[in-house]
């Protein structure tokens, strides 16, 4: 198959290790969580430096501060001293587009298709995650949260908009 073949040809010239090395770049949004993750991109990660680019000098300030934290992190999930360095560097975001009202229906009961997903294990499990992902904003706004009506986000708090979208607006202020 596929796979043996990319592994053969990666044992051949002995990359494996550097290969895998990459999935660091993977890891990061995982880690970091959906907030930050929309505030930041992974760009390379060569000699043990991961560099990611950030929407502002404040993310950048609040990531400098937890910064060892992520590297222990994404060492820890590598399973071996991957990361020695995190570089945050500046980063150009798009603003969010502003949520249609057929995004904010309720889906969490609509037959989903992947047809795009070959695998039927891997599309269901998209699938499911899909659908706990509806059902899951659907309890939020029953319980008071309310959906940004620029980005579609459900979230809880002050404000016309959600957290990730006051900083975009901030930060195209700057």
């Amino acid at each position: 198959m596929m796979k043996d073949w990319v592994s053969d040809i990666l044992a051949h010239y002995n990359l494996g290790e550097e290969f895998s090395d990459q999935q660091v770049l993977i890891l990061w949004e995982r880690l970091v969580g959906e907030q930050l993750a929309r505030m930041t991109r992974t760009v390379r990660f060569s000699a043990g430096t991961l560099t990611v680019e950030v929407a502002s000098a404040a993310v950048s300030q609040e990531l400098n501060l937890l910064k060892q934290r992520y590297i222990d992190l994404l060492n820890e999930e590598m399973g071996r001293k991957v990361v020695e360095r995190i570089r945050f560097i500046p980063g150009r975001f798009p603003r969010a587009r502003r949520a249609s009202s057929e995004d904010i229906e309720d889906s969490s009961e609509e037959e989903i298709s992947l047809p795009e997903i070959e695998d039927e294990h891997l599309r269901s499990s998209f699938a499911d995650l899909y659908r706990t992902q509806r059902r899951r904003e659907h309890a939020m706004l029953k319980a008071g949260a309310r959906r940004c009506p620029r980005c579609g986000v459900v979230f809880f708090g002050e404000g016309e908009i959600c957290p990730g979208c006051q900083f975009d607006e901030i930060a195209d202020k700057e």
